[in-house]
């Protein structure tokens, strides 16, 4: 019976160890997602990916940032206008964006939205504050009937 008594205290034991754990891991998890609000105010996201429209709007406005990191022969194939062309896998890559000015927004775009989200992600981490990725890249403009050069 005692020996019962011992197997029965240390099975709750580990459960309650297990519990606690559990509570602990929860209450990090919660606690990392709400470092976006910082003092009750909401920060805004860094990488925002945008639609067609608002891409349209917002992007093909004068002094706008706007990146196309497709290849060359997509790029030769057409571009948005006032676009600059940085090939993501071009060597001179980090110097271009060096180039870019990383207290404005940078708007950028591929052929389907994989490597212009990859390009966003460097964005960031280089220090860029508010970058803009079109959503389903030039494909999606094309599909829309918006225009090219």
């Amino acid at each position: 019976m005692l020996g019962m008594q011992r197997i029965k205290s240390s099975q709750r034991l580990r459960y309650t160890l297990i519990a606690i754990t559990l509570c602990f891991s929860l209450w990090s998890c919660n606690e990392a997602t709400s470092q976006k609000e910082i003092s009750g105010v909401a920060t805004q996201e860094v990488i925002t990916v945008i639609d067609v429209d608002t891409f349209e709007k917002e992007a093909l406005v004068a002094g706008a940032q706007l990146v196309d990191v497709r290849r060359d022969n997509e790029w030769e194939g057409g571009h948005l206008e006032n676009a600059k062309h940085f090939e993501m896998n071009n060597p001179n890559w980090q110097s271009q964006i060096e180039t870019l000015d990383k207290s404005k927004p940078v708007y950028v775009y591929c052929a389907k939205g994989g490597r212009s989200a990859k390009c966003a992600q460097q964005l960031k981490e280089a220090g860029f504050t508010t970058i803009y990725d079109l959503e389903g890249g030039i494909n999606n403009w094309n599909s829309a009937g918006k225009p090219i050069q």
